[in-house]
């Protein structure tokens, strides 16, 4: 048995043992959000996605949902008979409304309704003072500042509305009291030692006054207000560095002496050293204030409040057993395929779909044939260059990845009975007359030889050949590779590379005795196949391209600097006398990225892709000889050298088999080694010439072994395509329309292999017939030993890339063990999901984060938008606002602001059996977006209540954030111009990357050309990559000014100059940044360089801290996940994550501004630089 199968098959035992235990033990699913009824006498709660109830004393839970969406949240009526909960069952998390039934001490379903119906996801509050409504927090549109908004829907299908103008999330309030409690602040609650201007804090919302107060300040997350009926408040807070249950005295806020006292103590013990998942989450409390309920790890607890000395109790749950009969399931991957390798023979393919690795014949209709079974995660296949073996990649739940090799143990040929062997006939026996004439023949002399003997020559030939038929005869017959590849039923696997490290992406050379894999972050290793030996061939910090020369001694490598340029190295893999290897040659050297080297078999041809002639990350296809004679080639003679290295590419056959031990007889035979390339590298950077140029980017290069086709993705009439070109980028012919993944060719050049459409397929590099390539395979997956080796995988990588090297000291191994305990609790992708998040919080670093994969996802309604802003009144929807280029406005004869909507595509939105007698407009906008239909609506001025009737076609969602937003920065710039009587300028940077610049520079010459100074805004800004760029135009040094002929020189500013001079468009007046705690990554990075090249003043409150450069990596279900690996640091050293730029002035927003429509950020940056400008 292989090192691998014993794996398997340890893990397998192992993983069976554990799955017992937790299937006799607690494996029910991750608890999550539990809600408490008005008495504290039941809990209902979510796990495996459905809501569940139970005593709160413990005992056997009753579901209350059985569905395959998700159900988060809920909450109780203020008297118990219904519970409001959260769900995507119909798209976009909305709410629903269950009736409950009580018997016997035990908690049962009645109907469910729904209560919105938006293609917006929501968060539940609660209910309403009168407990007709619900209280809710969603973006139901899209503001430029970064937070939601709170709202309130009637039970009854009445209108949605907006509590208040102020920012908000998670609404709280009580029966007996109109105040309403929410928070305020990023939504991180994973990272419980943040500090820092997003955290959570608790604010108070009177109604009847519209007055805000803010009952929290402490600089960590204050979060899940819980009013009780003496006035005081309870919530979770990270103040002890764990969250735990607080309590806040009434009328105090946590700024009065003595006024919040700390009612729970959890915290890592002995017991659980590393970590408890940050504490208590999701509190609530039962209405009548006696009981809370909240989760810690997996455990469901409840705290009497009425005891000051109460401790925790855990409540004992126990799930039905139907939760352990779906561990297995039947997914159909045939159409999951993300690799695809073509046996060098080509006769047979390699497919990877899911994670597992496949092989069928390339003749139509052959059968599929598994090749792994396994948990773990298969990848990066490559065949060996005699087609013997095919190596790949994967992890093996302990390590990141080892190289395995897979060959063919029993093929359809070994089924097929063998011939008997012939008989050999007899001897005949010899008689004496026959030895007689021998022994005559023997004696006699030479000149007596008779004609009919052979001479003496001819008879060593008999006997030359005689030998060669037994020899051949003797001979095992010649295998058949290819034909055995293209038949395999079985197979052998064997560890080729094992280590603690993560190995991966294996190359075997062109001569099949050296294998080049990648370790870790992307060292390059190679190793000697007889001897085992590996050499490290260049130390890397990320993930190199790499491809062998046909010599098998020289590699072709693109790797990346410090500078996080990357250039195209040959690299020496041959050691000097003194052992050392040479040092690599840079190719390119240039400072833009090149990146995808492709070499021909000759070594003469280098093409590459690369930005140099583009904005960032645009590449085009350039090429260099590394033969310096192609260059002085005639038109017609190059042509000629490029058909004659095809056509002796196209007689490339794979090798013969390289065999894995030399005999003695091979040991004393000297080993013909192939001839080393040389390569004319000193100048070929200054001969590096382009092939394409076209306005979008390419990628996916491949390159025929001789040179002559070139082929890569682009956009050809606004669709993506893979295409082909000829050497010198012409004679362009389509591969494939649509975009491909893992393209690769064959050795002679005449197949291309690619997946497209999760289908593997091929084709002649120059176009022609595509042959599809498909596998069946549908496979049993164990629910269990895939999230386990999904986890595995996360932790790992995160904790491998992460760009803080010592983890900010924390022991990752052990802290992903533990939630690796937890994580294997679970039921679906959402709780998968959650505990990631919460993991990645340890690190308490931004740009984190977990989404995807195998998640319940329904088709959202997809609701019409019509651009307005409206208020409920007893007639209908009133128009308070008209959104500049909305449906409205774009109608030939729109409603005016005032006038009443009435009626939606033939609705009426009156006379509703509803308390308010209207019907929802959100929910009658449902499926409208795009579609024209009929408005009907009351002009303000009528005088017998007479209607109008006009179409409009509502436009979706994201259509009209963008008009929004565009309206939003056209008020401000009206402010502005109206504050300063006309003096300064205001831009907003919503992005940073290169369409915000783009509109950075039209917006700058609008709106500053002329001025006297610039407000320039950054809030709410979620980062990107051009600070940069646009330095180059605030911070261009002002060297000269110019005066053309004709000019009066005394109108003529020193800030004039010729724009055609400039890579941007320059401004070098004053300016003032407005930053918020919304300020997010390179907007961070922004703020901080105008403070450091002192270029202005910054205005606001301190952005959030947020600044680390990230990646990302999907996992075997397609989870993506977030990975930070690089950090930024100030000119002093300081790191920026967890540090935010500060204002030079600090001014707040706060929810009173914000319900009056002031922006007194904007104020106080307008009042500085004017002045400034006049002192």
């Amino acid at each position: 048995m292989s090192i691998r199968s014993r794996i398997t098959a340890i893990l397998a035992l192992s993983g069976a043992c554990a799955a017992t235990a937790l299937s006799q033990e607690s494996r029910q699913g991750l608890i999550q959000y539990p809600s408490i009824s008005p008495d504290a006498s039941q809990i209902v709660f979510s796990a495996a996605g459905d809501l569940w109830s139970v005593p709160v004393g413990g005992g056997v839970a009753e579901r209350l949902t059985v569905h395959p969406g998700i159900e988060g949240q809920s909450r109780f009526s203020h008297d118990g008979s219904k519970l409001v909960f959260e769900s995507n069952r119909d798209g976009a998390q909305n709410l629903y409304l269950l009736d409950l039934v009580s018997a016997s001490d035990r908690l049962s379903a009645g109907d469910i309704t729904r209560v919105t119906t938006s293609d917006r996801a929501q968060q539940l509050g609660g209910f309403s003072q009168d407990g007709k409504r619900v209280l809710f927090s969603a973006y139901m549109y899209r503001e430029i500042y970064r937070h939601p908004r709170m709202y309130s829907a009637a039970l009854d299908g009445g209108p949605m509305e907006r509590v208040t103008d102020a920012f908000g999330r998670g609404p709280e309030t009580r029966s007996d009291s109109e105040d309403i409690y929410f928070n305020r602040g990023y939504y991180y609650p994973h990272r419980v030692a943040y500090r820092g201007p997003g955290n959570m804090d608790i604010w108070r919302y009177r109604p009847s006054d519209g007055s805000f107060l803010q009952l929290t300040q402490f600089d960590g997350n204050d979060f899940e207000p819980n009013l009780l009926p003496d006035g005081s408040m309870v919530y979770v807070s990270s103040r002890d560095g764990q969250y735990n249950i607080v309590r806040l005295e009434a009328g105090k806020t946590d700024q009065d002496p003595g006024s919040v006292r700390q009612l729970t103590h959890f915290k890592p013990d002995a017991n659980n050293p590393e970590t408890i998942a940050h504490g208590v989450r999701d509190l609530q409390v039962s209405e009548d204030g006696s009981t809370a309920v909240f989760v810690v790890w997996n455990t469901l607890y409840t705290l009497d409040l009425t005891d000051s000395r109460a401790k925790p109790v855990a409540v004992d749950v126990q799930l039905a057993d139907d939760m352990a009969g779906d561990r297995m399931y039947r997914n159909n991957i045939s159409r999951n395929v993300s690799e695809a390798a073509v046996h060098p023979s080509g006769k047979a393919v390699a497919e990877i779909a899911r994670g597992e690795l496949f092989v069928r014949s390339t003749s139509e209709d052959r059968p599929t044939i598994r090749v792994t079974d396994t948990p773990f995660r298969e990848r990066d296949i490559s065949w060996s260059p005699d087609g013997t073996r095919l190596y790949f990649a994967a992890d093996d739940g302990e390590s990141l990845g080892n190289i395995y090799s897979v060959t063919v143990t029993l093929a359809r040929e070994d089924l097929e009975p063998k011939p008997e062997p012939e008989a050999e006939e007899p001897e005949a026996e010899t008689t004496e007359e026959e030895a007689a004439s021998s022994e005559e023949n023997a004696d006699a002399g030479e000149g007596d030889t008779p004609e009919s003997e052979p001479a003496e020559g001819d008879e060593a030939l008999d006997d030359e050949d005689a030998s060669d038929k037994k020899d051949k005869k003797d001979e095992e017959p010649k295998i058949d590779y290819a034909k055995r590849w293209s038949e395999a039923l079985r197979f052998e696997i064997e560890t080729v590379v094992e280590s603690d490290s993560l190995d991966f992406n294996p190359i075997p050379s062109p001569d099949g005795m050296k294998l080049l894999y990648l370790k870790d972050r992307g060292d390059i290793v190679i190793r000697d196949l007889e001897t085992g030996e590996d050499r490290v061939i260049m130390e890397l910090w990320s993930d190199p391209d790499v491809q062998w020369a046909s010599d098998s001694r020289h590699l072709v490598v693109a790797a990346q600097d410090l500078d996080f340029n990357s250039d195209v190295f040959i690299v020496d893999t041959e050691p000097g006398d003194d052992g050392s290897l040479p040092e690599p040659m840079n190719i390119t050297r240039h400072p833009d990225i090149d990146h995808s080297p492709r070499l021909s078999h000759d070594g003469k041809v280098l093409t590459f892709l690369s930005d140099r002639d583009n904005e960032n990350w645009e590449f085009d296809v350039y090429a260099v000889y590394l033969d310096k004679s192609l260059e002085g080639l005639a038109g017609y003679e190059l042509d000629e050298y490029f058909k004659e290295a095809s056509e002796a590419a196209g007689k490339l056959k794979p090798i013969d088999p390289v065999s894995s031990g030399e005999t003695e007889q091979d040991d004393e035979e000297e080993k013909k080694e192939p001839e080393a390339l040389t390569f004319d590298t000193e100048d070929a950077y200054l001969r590096v010439r382009r092939i394409t140029s076209t306005p979008e980017t390419e990628s996916d290069l491949v390159m025929t072994p001789g040179g002559d086709r070139i082929v890569f993705s682009t956009v050809i009439d606004g669709e993506r395509n893979y295409v082909s070109v000829d050497h010198r980028g012409r004679d362009r012919k389509t591969i494939k329309s649509g975009g491909v993944g893992d393209p690769r060719i064959s050795l002679d050049g005449k197949t291309l292999s690619f997946v497209s459409g999760g289908q593997a397929a091929t084709t002649s590099p120059s176009g022609g017939k595509t042959t599809n390539l498909p596998i069946d395979a549908t496979i049993t997956i164990d629910r269990e030993a895939e999230l386990a080796q999904k986890f595995h995988e996360a932790a790992g990588m995160f904790g491998l890339y992460f760009y803080h090297p010592t983890m900010k000291g924390l022991d990752w191994d052990a802290i992903s063990e533990r939630y690796r305990q937890l994580v294997m609790q679970t039921r679906t992708q959402d709780a998968f999901t959650r505990l990631l998040n919460l993991m990645w919080g340890e690190v308490d670093g931004s740009h984190t984060g977990t989404g995807g994969g195998d998640a319940f996802s329904a088709s959202s309604p997809n609701n019409g938008y019509l651009g307005i802003d409206f208020s409920v009144v007893p007639s209908g929807y009133r128009i308070d606002a008209i959104i500049e280029g909305g449906p409205i406005a774009e109608m030939k004869h729109p409603p005016s602001v005032g006038d009443i909507i009435v009626g939606i595509g033939g609705m009426k939105l009156t006379g509703a059996n509803t308390e308010s007698g209207l019907h929802d407009l959100h929910t009658a906008m449902e499926h409208m977006a795009r579609e024209e239909i009929l408005l009907e609506y009351l002009p303000a001025d009528s005088a017998d209540g007479t209607t109008k009737l006009a179409l409009v076609t509502p436009t979706t969602f994201n259509t009209v954030s963008v008009l929004r937003y565009e309206d939003e920065v056209a008020k401000r710039r009206a402010e502005v111009d109206e504050l300063s009587n006309g003096r300064l300028g205001y831009l907003h940077i919503r992005g940073m990357g290169l369409a915000e610049v783009r509109d950075y520079e039209r917006d700058l010459y609008a709106a500053a050309h002329g001025k006297e100074g610039l407000i320039i805004d950054v809030r709410d800004n979620g980062g990107g990559w051009t600070t940069d760029i646009l330095l180059a135009s605030l911070t261009a040094p002002a060297h000269a000014y110019t005066i053309p002929r004709g000019a009066n020189p005394d109108e003529v500013t020193k800030d004039n100059y010729p724009r055609d001079r400039r890579l941007i468009y320059a401004y070098s007046r004053p300016i003032n940044v407005l930053i918020n705690q919304h300020s997010f990554s390179n907007a961070e990075i922004f703020a901080h360089s105008i403070r450091t090249a002192n270029r202005g003043k910054l205005i606001g409150t301190q952005t959030f801290g947020g600044v680390i450069s990230t990646g990302s990596f999907s996992l075997i279900d397609g989870t993506t996940i977030r990975r930070p690996f690089r950090g930024w640091y100030l000119p002093d050293g300081t790191d920026m994550e967890n540090n935010g730029a500060k204002p030079d002035i600090d001014v707040p927003q706060t929810p009173t501004d914000e319900a009056a429509g002031r922006d007194p950020q904007l104020e106080a940056a307008v009042n500085e630089l004017l002045g400034r400008i006049d002192s």
